[in-house]
């Protein structure tokens, strides 16, 4: 029986260092083998589901959470996999049930309360604001979990509670991220001044991380700093950078210093990386008319409205913008010559 017993936590251990090292396959393979030896073992069936809920198989995960609390009533971990799974498949009031149940259980910590105030920020539900008053009165200093109900509250457009649940992790912890959430949550409010402060506070804790550059590139661009914001970004670049905000940003500081080769190669770069970023081409566009490209430019603006003809009001106000563009009179054919 010990030896059993020892074989079966020997399995489960390195299940988890597999799920740990992203090794799927290795943990599905542990996982199954040990449902085999052990059905009525709820920890059997709690690894089972951890791994279909990380290989995206959510129903399933969920079913194997109900499995183990079959065979072991009230265990918070197993109602945590179910509302995961649950919320992962967009049943938020399923989800609710299980993270509201796990949190009832004395014990259970922070996570299940703070899962539950994700889900109904997910949902629209009324009754987080009670879960938010529970959660500042219990765990007020949970960084994790206030980092959690921020993106929440940032992915759902509430930009005055992500701000708040940010700084209560910002207060909280010197982890650096905490202060690149707050200050892009700054920025989206249209506060570039604060969020310069917060995010440069950020870099200075860890000089070596990447994260904070380009949220602190664009607020230095807005408070009138483009040249600053460009060396940042240029450290991106040599890190070897793929995402396309960061050459926009990189044009626009360009644009800012009037170093039009600049702005046309990092433009370029983002339409590459983004052919669908309407913004990108346009800016493009612009650049190329800055050097006298304007048949180059036009062929942007094609794009552009091909995309998204809402841009037709940028594009005609830019063509007679330069010394080398063009005035059309009759807007009507302008856009009929744009695609339009």
């Amino acid at each position: 029986m010990a030896a059993a017993k020892h074989d079966l936590i020997r399995t489960v251990s390195s299940a988890l260092a597999a799920l740990r090292a992203g090794r799927l396959a290795d943990a599905e393979t542990l996982s199954r083998r040990l449902l085999v030896a052990s059905p009525r073992d709820p920890a059997a069936h709690q690894l089972a589901g951890t791994v279909a809920l990380r290989l995206e198989r959510f129903d399933e995960a969920e079913d194997r959470a109900r499995a183990s609390l079959a065979l072991r009533p009230g265990h918070a971990p197993a109602m945590m996999l179910a509302g995961r799974a649950a919320r992962a498949r967009g049943d938020l009031a399923g989800a609710k049930v299980w993270f509201r149940r796990s949190s009832e259980i004395p014990g259970s910590g922070p996570e299940p309360l703070f899962q539950l105030g994700v889900a109904q920020i997910e949902g629209a539900d009324p009754e987080f604001a009670a879960t938010m008053e529970a959660l500042i009165r219990h765990f007020p200093s949970e960084a994790s979990g206030w980092r959690e109900i921020g993106g929440a509250l940032m992915r759902a457009n509430r930009f005055d509670g992500a701000e708040a649940a940010f700084a209560r992790a910002v207060e909280a912890s010197d982890d650096p991220s905490h202060g690149v959430n707050l200050g892009r949550v700054l920025l989206a409010r249209g506060r570039a001044r604060e969020a310069a402060t917060v995010l440069r506070r950020a870099h200075e804790k860890a000089p070596d991380r990447l994260e904070p550059l380009l949220p602190l590139a664009q607020a230095l661009r807005q408070i009138g700093a483009p040249r600053e914001a460009r060396e940042l970004l240029s450290r991106l670049v040599e890190a070897g950078a793929r995402e396309p905000q960061v050459f926009y940003a990189m044009g626009l500081a360009c644009d800012d210093l009037r170093d039009w080769p600049a702005a046309i190669s990092a433009y370029r770069r983002c339409v590459e990386l983004q052919p669908d970023l309407p913004e990108g081409h346009v800016n493009l566009g612009l650049a190329l008319q800055q050097i006298g490209e304007l048949a180059l430019a036009v062929r942007c603006y094609r794009e552009a409205m091909r995309l998204r003809p809402d841009t037709f009001g940028r594009i005609a106000q830019a063509l007679p913008s330069t010394p080398k563009g063009v005035l059309w009179l009759d807007t009507r054919r302008l856009r009929r010559s744009l695609g339009g």
